[in-house]
């Protein structure tokens, strides 16, 4: 039986998907940088067609 992998942007996007989820990527961002990181302005003109 084959192991189902999610991919990592299919991941990203579902997740931020909703502004309430913002926190996590500054916590995600935060540990990957070693550094405290937050997020000041969100833009919203991209569209996925």
């Amino acid at each position: 039986m084959a192991k189902k992998l999610v991919r990592f942007d299919w991941a990203m996007k579902k997740l931020l998907r909703h502004k309430a989820n913002f926190d996590i990527l500054e916590g995600f961002i935060s540990e990957l940088l070693g550094a405290d990181i937050k997020i000041k302005q969100i833009i919203e003109n991209y569209k996925s067609k």
